[in-house]
């Protein structure tokens, strides 16, 4: 008889392989953001190889630097467990909670008491996209609002300059009895009442109104809860009254498709003269109609065309000038003048009936 040998296998975890090949692994990794994720999943608390791993840079993060699917599988485990590897609340100035759609904000508990933190994005959608998310997420208002109260408590040594919050509480929210409503006249009562980080014009020098900054008027269903006069961008303020050096422009306005306010600095505006609403130039497409040649964004572009589809129509051209779209008696087409050359002479016929 042969005896057998059996050998005994035993079981390695990723995390106890040398911090030399972690660090070459993470390199593979698309984005900073990745590298943390990857650590903080190994579990590692030791600070040398964490840097390693991850870099030591954490002022920013934004989840909207990797895949969207990943950022929308992440739950309120992995967020927390990532803001307390890296020591969020003595690191992190500025948090995105791009395409993290599946939390409820309990994960943010890290932050608590933060006198680090000047920017926390709520939104969860990325720049120039669209505010409204469907299925609704379940970013829950009581949970957060206790996170911010923690942070705005600490008066005088709060750094926090924006927030930007989701459109759902916005909605839901918006009545003068909320807790979220509340929230917005501490958030205020705390920017007027901070001397280190006075609220002013970065053009004038003036004091702005800081109990006006967090839109409260509940009468303004797209206002409401919107940090105005403050560039989501680079936080610097503007008041309503300055303009750009041409006098064409606010310094800063709000888009009204992402429902962000934008200095003129940071970010090209386009007007629709016939809604007459400011629109950042990445969020719509302006157009120019055929007829009064102003420049129009697609909500105002007629849907009546010609068959030619070379030329677009604003609504009041089509609807106040006969000549734009003439209706063929025969075919029952519209046409331009282009597409006729009868046109000119009265015709009402198109070229193909003629």
């Amino acid at each position: 008889t042969k005896s057998c040998s059996h050998e005994q296998h035993t079981m390695i975890s990723l995390s106890d392989l040398p911090t030399g090949a972690l660090a070459h692994v993470s390199s593979y990794l698309a984005s900073p953001l990745s590298c943390a994720l990857f650590a903080a999943a190994l579990n590692h608390r030791d600070v040398d190889s964490s840097t390693a791993i991850t870099g030591s840079q954490w002022d920013a993060l934004d989840f909207g630097h990797i895949e969207k699917e990943l950022a929308a599988k992440l739950t309120d485990d992995d967020i927390s467990a990532l803001l307390t590897y890296i020591d969020a609340v003595n690191n992190i100035k500025k948090l995105r909670l791009t395409n993290c759609i599946n939390i409820t904000g309990v994960g943010l508990k890290p932050l608590r008491g933060s006198i680090i933190i000047q920017q926390i994005d709520l939104s969860l959608v990325g720049d120039h996209e669209s505010p409204v998310l469907y299925p609704e997420p379940p970013l829950s208002c009581t949970k957060v609002l206790h996170i911010l109260d923690s942070i705005i408590e600490r008066g005088e040594e709060c750094a926090l300059k924006h927030v930007q919050f989701p459109k759902v509480w916005r909605f839901y929210e918006r009545n003068v009895d909320s807790d979220f409503h509340a929230f917005l006249a501490r958030y205020n009562g705390m920017l007027g009442n901070r001397d280190r980080d006075r609220v002013i014009c970065l053009k004038c020098s003036r004091d702005l109104p800081a109990n006006e900054i967090m839109r409260m008027d509940v009468a303004q269903r797209q206002w409401y809860g919107i940090q105005r006069l403050t560039c989501c961008n680079c936080m610097d303020c503007y008041c309503e009254e300055c303009r750009t050096h041409d006098g064409n422009f606010f310094m800063n306005d709000l888009c009204q498709e992402c429902e962000r306010f934008y200095c003129f600095n940071c970010i090209q505006e386009r007007f629709c003269y016939r809604c007459e609403r400011w629109h950042c130039a990445d969020c719509v497409d302006i157009k120019q109609c055929s007829n009064c040649e102003k420049e129009i964004c697609l909500s105002c572009v007629s849907e009546r065309r010609c068959s030619c589809a070379h030329k677009i129509w604003c609504h009041y051209c089509v609807d106040n000038y006969d000549d734009v779209l003439r209706r063929c008696k025969n075919c029952d087409l519209r046409y331009c003048d282009d597409c006729n050359e009868g046109a000119n002479y009265g015709f009402v016929y198109c070229s193909v009936c003629d």
